[in-house]
């Protein structure tokens, strides 16, 4: 088994705990499945949200771009002028 990280929340006021239970024993899950799945769904929502400027550039990062590359901006504003 993979060793996870482990988040521990505080002061949770007991109205979320209690919507988090409700939704939990709705979809058949525990308490800690459920708040895991609130939790990945918000990140994945904010990783779509991001500007796509922002994630071209952070690929452009991994593969190791010249500095001389044209910048994504760059290129999508071409790409709009062609048409």
């Amino acid at each position: 088994m993979t060793n996870m990280p482990a988040l521990h929340i505080r002061n949770v006021p007991v109205e979320v705990i209690e919507t988090l239970r409700r939704r939990a024993e709705l979809q058949g899950r525990s308490l800690n499945a459920e708040a895991l799945r609130v939790l990945a769904e918000s990140a994945e929502r904010e990783q779509r949200e991001t500007p796509i400027t922002k994630r071209l550039e952070a690929i452009a990062r991994r593969v190791n771009l010249p500095p001389d590359a044209p910048k994504p901006e760059e290129l999508i504003r071409q790409d709009r002028d062609s048409r």
